[in-house]
């Protein structure tokens, strides 16, 4: 995996094992004040599980990760840049591959997910701390890498539909972390998902802990 520290002045690039091996590494000292955007790669699978997953969680991550002092501000930044409405290409569900190659081959990426020509996921988000950049990798590691827990949610999500999630974009963009997705309000998505995480032992709270105090007060990452 590997996580993208996006500066004005050059990039910080961490290729890391696990959220513990990025904690190590993001507590050397490194001056990141110009950062502009945070970005995620990780190793897409032939079936593109992990993709489907990022994508479906999407909604989820952008406003509970929001930063911005206008809600949301990043986010519809990107949108209005974006090559489709919501920020989001409209075909993932079913996903074919080649048809996603041939709209890219001749467009810029300007995506918040990307799976690039190298076989990496790509996700961008907007500038976020130290602590919830590894509350995000502790998530990405426990929902999305998991095998396991991958597939208990993609079980879930079963009757997913490219529509379900440009609306919970959609939703979000009005409502920011108190969104209606998928039967749940964002901000309920989100707990709920870190009380399941923090319930498995304490090592998570480490991760989840600064996160899950900001939502329960009803705040995003701002600080």
């Amino acid at each position: 995996m590997k996580m993208i520290k996006v500066l004005t002045s050059g990039n910080l690039s961490y290729t890391y094992n696990n959220s513990s091996d990025l904690k190590d590494k993001l507590e050397e000292v490194r001056d990141d004040n110009d950062l502009s955007e945070v970005k995620f790669l990780i190793t897409s699978d032939k079936d593109h599980e992990k993709l489907a997953l990022f994508v479906i969680l999407s909604p989820i991550f952008l406003a509970c990760f929001d930063s911005s002092i206008e809600e949301l501000e990043f986010f519809k930044e990107k949108i209005s840049k974006s090559n489709f409405p919501y920020g989001l290409y409209p075909e993932f569900f079913p996903f074919d591959e080649d048809k996603y190659r041939k709209f890219y081959k001749d467009k810029e990426i300007k995506e918040d997910i990307f799976l690039n020509e190298e076989g990496f996921i790509e996700f961008t988000i907007n500038p976020i701390g130290d602590k919830y950049i590894l509350a995000l990798a502790y998530l990405i590691e426990k929902l999305i890498e998991d095998d396991k827990n991958r597939n208990k949610l993609l079980t879930y999500f079963d009757k997913i539909r490219n529509d379900i999630v440009i609306n919970g974009r959609r939703s979000i963009l009005a409502n920011g972390i108190q969104a209606f997705y998928l039967s749940k309000y964002v901000l309920v998505w989100m707990i709920e998902i870190m009380d399941k995480l923090m319930d498995k032992g304490k090592k998570s709270e480490i991760y989840l802990k600064p996160l899950y105090e900001r939502l329960t007060n009803l705040k995003t990452c701002n600080e």
